[in-house]
């Protein structure tokens, strides 16, 4: 799973990278150039002054404290393929997640949960997998409920770097690194604070080094909470879309749901 730690409003980017694994191909061009880096001008602001504003800027600690699940649907879109999917996230606190998501009407479907203990996915094609080293740990912290109020906490080294341009935003940017060698750079927007993009650059599950810039857009106020309903990822292998339809918060949701099956006609295949 090629994960970068998406913010959820919950650890969205996360989620969102997970999709790069369906589109890893040589035959696609460079998606849109990661955001310009803009003059330097006053002191930057230290990683504390940036995290809590980010905080703030998603709902803040007392807004979290009031979800204790959520669960979002929506749409996926691969321009280059001309195909489209459906993508359902569900998390609940503290740290259970399951992403399912289905392309070509059902032809694909990918899932991956973490119970709190074991970390696992499973697809059409390759079946039913338990994840350990890097990808243990890196579905470990996608499944944090409430990172955007915990970065510091989740990327202990994050060092500002600097600001930038994305689109006609002001951002500062600050680097952080993940489970496994990925690379990130955040940027905070100078004016919210909330993080509105991500470079990410590191190793996928088979090696291979992976490159993306995603871009979290169209924030609306949820129950407390800022979601961003449009995440945009462009690679050199493709770009794709995904869009929120629907949110919803403090659904009742039976632990079971997040663990491993215990087996799959498709892993059974592969053997």
């Amino acid at each position: 799973m090629t994960g970068v730690a998406m913010t959820r409003k919950r650890n969205f980017l996360a989620v969102a990278s997970v999709f790069l694994a369906f589109c890893v191909a040589p035959a696609f061009p460079q998606g849109a150039p990661p955001p310009k880096a803009a003059a330097k001008e006053e002191a930057l602001p230290s990683v504390d002054e940036l995290v809590a504003k980010c905080a703030k800027a998603s709902g803040g600690k007392e807004a979290w404290a009031k979800l204790s699940t959520q669960v979002l649907d929506g749409t996926i879109e691969l321009p280059a393929f001309g195909m489209t999917g459906k993508v359902k996230f569900i998390g609940k606190a503290p740290n259970k997640m399951l992403h399912v998501v289905t392309l070509a009407d059902g032809q694909f479907e990918q899932k991956q949960g973490f119970d709190g203990r074991v970390a696992w996915k499973s697809d059409t094609r390759t079946g039913l997998k338990k994840l350990e080293g890097a990808e243990f740990e890196q579905a470990k912290m996608e499944a944090i409920f409430d990172s955007d109020i915990r970065l510091k906490e989740v990327f202990p080294d994050m060092k500002v770097t600097g600001r930038a341009k994305v689109g006609d935003r002001d951002s500062y940017t600050v680097l952080a690194h993940e489970p496994g060698g990925k690379t990130d750079t955040f940027y905070f927007d100078a004016q919210t604070g909330q993080r509105i993009a991500v470079d990410s650059e590191g190793p996928d599950e088979s090696g291979k080094v992976v490159k993306a810039n995603i871009f979290l857009e169209d924030f609306r106020p949820i129950d407390g909470i800022q979601m961003p309903f449009r995440i945009r990822i462009e690679s050199p292998a493709a770009n794709l879309v995904i869009t929120l339809q629907e949110v919803h918060h403090n659904v009742p949701i039976e632990d079971s749901i997040f663990a491993m099956p215990s087996s799959e006609p498709a892993a059974t295949a592969t053997h």
